[in-house]
């Protein structure tokens, strides 16, 4: 298995943390750092690797847009 991939793996798995929460007293704050991180391992999958990898920081992206959006636009 290539390094791309092994990071890739990782990423997808940070995300998947985010919606399948492994402990019960999973905070927020955790959340956040998972994505970060997640999309960190994405852009370095994508670079060590192919581009497709860039499909998981460019979702976490478009997530945090849409929840902006809906937070600014909730009133």
């Amino acid at each position: 298995m290539t390094v791309s991939a092994k990071l890739g793996i990782a990423s997808i798995l940070l995300v998947g943390s985010i919606f399948v929460r492994p402990f019960a007293n999973w905070r927020g704050p955790i959340d956040v750092a998972c994505a970060v991180i997640s999309a960190v391992l994405g852009l370095l999958a994508s670079q060590r690797g192919s581009k497709w990898w860039l499909v998981i920081p460019g979702a976490i992206l478009a997530g945090f847009g849409i929840c902006l959006y809906v937070a600014f636009h909730s009133y």
